[in-house]
């Protein structure tokens, strides 16, 4: 499969804000209550991935210092890769995987491992991944992320969330 990636564009939010929310619902159920999935809301992701495809098309990042590519198959997209500053009080590195989200129907593509390749710079970086994910834990497993030991509660879900770390 061929696709393009290049970075966020303001009228990428019409698919990506929906999409994004759907991902949620599929990759996280059984993982996070289902009030929380079911409150998610599609014209409010619309209006923050359109705000921060603004942010990038005017600054080459977003507000909080995120860049922001999205992998595109025949032009419409397929999946997307946030990469900034550690968001922690005390990061254990400098780089944060802040997101990483493929389309369902293009999971196991390639799609995740050509955005990791284009948005995460080599060296050391850390993510966070809901616990239960085994999924995503074994594909950052596979670029080279450890789980470190760290863990945090996800908001006021009761979820936890497990940190991953590359040296």
């Amino acid at each position: 499969m061929e696709f393009e990636i290049s970075p966020l564009r303001p009228s990428d939010a019409e698919v990506i804000g929906p999409a994004h929310n759907r991902i949620w619902r599929e990759a996280y159920a059984g993982l996070l209550p289902p009030a929380v999935l079911a409150s998610r809301d599609d014209a409010a992701a619309t209006r923050r991935w359109r705000e921060r495809g603004e942010q990038v098309q005017e600054h080459g990042r977003s507000a909080e210092g995120a860049v922001n590519l999205v992998a595109r198959f025949d032009g419409q997209p397929v999946g997307w890769i946030s990469v900034g500053p550690g968001r922690d009080d005390d990061p254990p590195t400098p780089t944060e995987l802040w997101a990483l989200y493929v389309l369902p129907e293009h999971w196991g593509a390639g799609v995740a491992g050509r955005l990791v390749t284009a948005g995460l710079p080599p060296g050391p970086a850390h993510l966070w991944v809901l616990d239960g994910n085994e999924r995503a834990i074994a594909f950052y497993r596979k670029v080279g992320f450890d789980i470190d030991g760290a863990t945090k509660e996800l908001g006021t879900t009761g979820a936890i969330e497990r940190r991953m770390t590359r040296r």
